[in-house]
C-alpha cells in the first residue's frame, strides 16, 4: 500500500528553462556554447554532489569555454533568474498530507541553486522531509541516495511512490521497491497520481504477475495435465516470498511471445496481455517469460523475431499500465529453460529441431539485452533449470529451480 510520495525538484516542483534563460541572457551562439560548458559538460554534476568548492567547479566550466569566462560567471551567479516558482505544488502537497500521505522530495540539487530563488522553494516547508544531493555528496541515479531518504525517515520502499522526471532515476527507485510516475506535466502527473492512490487503497499486497505458456501454467510432462498446485514455480516462490507478496500465475500451454501460431492465433501473447494487466491491476512486479513456443519450426522464426516480440510485451507494460494503474511496474524478462535433450524421442518431435534448440539458448543474450535497455531487471534459465525428458517442459526439480531463479532476482539489490 503507498504511504508515502516522494518528489523529485528539478522540472518538477520548479521549473527550470537553463536554454532559454541563457538565450535571453547572451543570444542563441554562446548561450549554446555556455550550456555545453556548464550542463553538457558533466560538470553541473560536481556542484549537485558538492565534493568540490564553487570556484574549483567554475574552473571546471571555464575550461569548456575559455573565451567566454565572464559569461559564465554572470550566469552562474544570476541562475535563480531561470528557476521558476509554479503555483501547483504546494495545494498538491496539502492535500495528500490531508489524506494522510506522508510526502518527501529527493533532489539532485546544489546549495547555489537552492538559494538562488527561495521564494519557489516555498514548498519544502509544506512537506515531511527529504533529501538535497549537496547534503549528501551523493546524486541519483546511484542507489546510495535513495538509501539514506528511506533510513532517515523509516520509509518502506515498497510503501513510496516516486514522481521524477528522468526514467533513469524512475528504474533504479524501481529497482529498490518503489512505485515511479514519470513525471511529464503537471495533468498528466494529477491523472497518474489520482488513479495510483485509487486503485491502491485497499492493496495491502505486492503482486506478482506471472505471464507465460505451460511451464507458468503447470504443464506436467508425466502426466499431460497440471502439476499440483504445490510443486508449480509460482506456488514456490509465493511461499519464498512470505505473506507480504500475492504471486498471480496467468500461464496458456503453447503462447507466444507475440505471434499467431496456425489455427490458434488466440494464444498470441498479445492478445489478451493489456486485458491480463487490467485484470491484475494493481500490479507490482510483472514477470514475462515466453519464447519456448515462438522456437517451434512451423513458426520459422528467428531468434532476433523472438526477441522482438518479447520486447513488444515489454512495451505494452511500459504503455499501457499508466492508464490502467497510473504508475509502470517493475519489470522482469525471463529467458525461458532451454530446449534441451534428445528432440527425436520427444512428444513433440514433429515441432522441434536442433535449429529450435539452438534458438532457445540464443534468445537468453538478446533477452538481456533488452532487459538492459528498459534499465528493468533479468533472469536467465536457459541453463541450469532441469527440463524433462520430452525437452521442454520443466520437471518438479526445474519447478523449484525456477522460483529460486526469479526469488533471488526480484531480492538482487540494483
Amino acid at each position: 500500500m503507498i504511504r508515502n510520495i516522494v518528489f523529485d525538484i528539478g522540472n518538477v516542483l520548479i521549473g527550470f528553462d537553463a536554454m532559454d534563460y541563457l538565450i535571453s541572457l547572451f543570444g542563441e551562439e554562446k548561450a549554446m556554447r555556455i550550456a555545453k560548458a556548464v550542463f553538457g559538460s558533466g560538470y553541473w554534476q560536481e556542484l549537485d554532489i558538492a565534493r568540490l568548492s564553487v570556484e574549483e567547479i567554475l574552473e571546471l566550466f571555464y575550461s569548456g569555454a575559455p573565451d567566454l569566462r565572464e559569461e559564465i560567471r554572470e550566469a552562474f551567479d544570476r541562475i535563480g533568474e531561470c528557476v521558476t516558482k509554479l503555483d501547483w505544488p504546494v495545494p498538491m502537497i496539502d492535500s495528500l498530507r490531508e489524506k494522510g500521505y506522508g510526502v518527501y522530495f529527493l533532489s539532485n540539487m546544489s546549495e547555489h541553486v537552492k538559494a538562488s530563488n527561495t521564494e519557489a522553494f516555498g514548498f519544502v516547508s509544506h512537506m515531511d522531509g527529504g533529501i538535497w544531493s549537496c547534503d549528501v555528496h551523493t546524486i541519483k541515479p546511484d542507489t546510495g541516495i535513495y538509501k539514506i531518504l528511506f533510513e532517515k525517515y523509516g520509509l518502506v520502499p515498497e510503501e513510496c511512490l516516486f514522481i521524477d522526471d528522468h526514467w533513469e532515476n524512475i528504474a533504479v527507485g524501481k529497482k529498490l521497491g518503489m512505485k515511479g510516475i514519470v513525471f511529464r506535466d503537471h495533468d498528466q502527473l494529477e491523472a497518474d497520481l489520482s488513479k495510483a492512490l485509487t486503485k491502491d487503497a485497499t492493496h495491502d499486497r505486492i503482486t506478482v504477475l506471472c505471464y507465460g505458456d505451460s511451464n507458468t501454467y503447470g504443464y506436467d510432462p508425466q502426466t499431460c495435465g497440471r502439476y499440483p498446485y504445490e510443486k508449480r514455480w509460482t506456488t514456490i516462490l509465493d511461499e519464498m516470498l512470505g505473506s507480504r507478496y500475492e504471486v498471480i500465475s496467468e500461464g496458456l500451454n503453447g503462447r507466444t511471445t507475440a505471434y499467431d501460431r496456425p489455427c490458434a492465433a488466440w494464444k498470441n501473447g498479445i492478445s489478451s496481455f493489456t486485458a491480463c494487466l487490467g485484470t491484475h491491476k494493481p500490479v507490482d512486479y510483472v514477470i514475462i517469460m515466453l519464447g519456448t513456443n515462438d522456437c517451434d519450426a512451423d513458426l520459422e522464426l528467428s531468434a532476433g523475431d523472438i526477441a522482438d516480440g518479447m520486447e513488444a510485451l515489454v512495451n505494452m507494460v511500459e504503455e499501457e499500465t499508466p492508464a490502467l494503474q497510473g504508475y509502470v511496474p517493475e519489470i522482469i524478462v525471463a529467458a525461458p529453460a532451454a530446449i534441451q535433450g534428445d528432440i527425436s524421442r520427444s512428444p513433440f518431435a514433429e515441432k522441434l529441431t536442433a535449429e529450435s534448440a539452438q534458438k532457445s539458448v540464443d534468445i537468453g543474450p538478446l533477452y538481456k539485452t533488452i532487459a538492459e535497455r528498459h534499465m528493468v531487471r533479468f533472469a536467465d534459465a536457459t541453463s541450469g533449470i532441469e527440463v524433462s525428458s520430452d525437452c521442454e517442459h520443466l520437471t518438479e526439480k526445474g519447478h523449484r529451480q525456477l522460483a529460486e531463479l526469479l526469488f533471488d532476482t526480484m531480492c538482487a539489490q540494483p
